[in-house]
């Protein structure tokens, strides 16, 4: 019975992309017009796509060398701050302002690409991010997250500040007891070069990292000394 049913049919495929359906005496049953959906990628021209793709990687490396030029010139100011205070008889060193600027720096960078074991503008890994920064303000951290962790005051999560060093355990296949470090930026959360799909972001500190959250570590800054001259 159901084989004779569709004998009785008969489907169409018209000109003007219509999906007919009609019966044995040509009587539509049903009807239907396909709407075609252009692929971008397949019309697209070969030399066009290729054009595209260098345009892309121009964009990127121009982002890149604006990102390096900023670094730069940000380094070369706290260089200037140091001699500056030197010629004054006094020893530069982080201050309350400066971590204002160093959360500032740290969000330029936001979007930016993650690299495993990058300590530049051009790809950061976690810890060289967090080392890259310190340093542009004159402050000298070890090279691992783990290292770094071993630095600095201990701070209840309940107490953090801004510039405060947040570490996790997020890969404990690693067999280390941290494997990951952020900069706390205020507002429950804090900013990191998190992974090579994520880059560089801001995440909140509920949740997945609090979960696996170990220890939290603020930097001291030294006090000022002042150079006395002999007479």
């Amino acid at each position: 019975m159901l084989l004779s049913i569709f004998l009785l049919l008969s489907i169409t495929f018209l000109p003007a992309s219509m999906f007919t359906v009609t019966d044995k005496n040509g009587q539509i049953l049903h009807q239907r017009e396909i709407k075609h959906t252009p692929n971008a990628f397949i019309m697209q021209k070969a030399t066009e796509f290729s054009y595209q793709a260098i345009y892309d990687e121009l964009h990127k490396q121009e982002n890149l060398a604006k990102l390096a030029a900023a670094a730069r010139e940000h380094i070369e100011s706290i260089q200037k701050k140091k001699e500056e205070a030197e010629k004054r008889g006094e020893t530069y060193q982080l201050t309350a302002i400066d971590k204002v600027k160093l959360i500032q720096d740290a969000k330029y960078f936001r979007g930016g690409k993650y690299v495993w074991g990058g300590t530049t503008p051009e790809g950061f890994d976690c810890s060289g991010y967090v080392q890259y920064l310190y340093k542009k303000h004159n402050i000298d951290l070890p090279r691992t997250a783990w290292s770094q962790s071993q630095k600095g005051e201990t701070v209840d999560i309940t107490q953090l500040k801004k510039g405060d060093l947040l570490f996790f355990n997020t890969d404990k296949s690693r067999g280390i007891p941290i494997s990951h470090v952020g900069i706390y930026i205020e507002n429950g959360q804090f900013i990191h070069a998190a992974s090579k799909q994520k880059g560089i972001i801001i995440s909140p500190l509920a949740g997945f990292y609090q979960d696996r959250f170990v220890i939290a570590k603020r930097i001291e800054k030294p006090k000022i000394s002042h150079t006395v001259a002999m007479k």
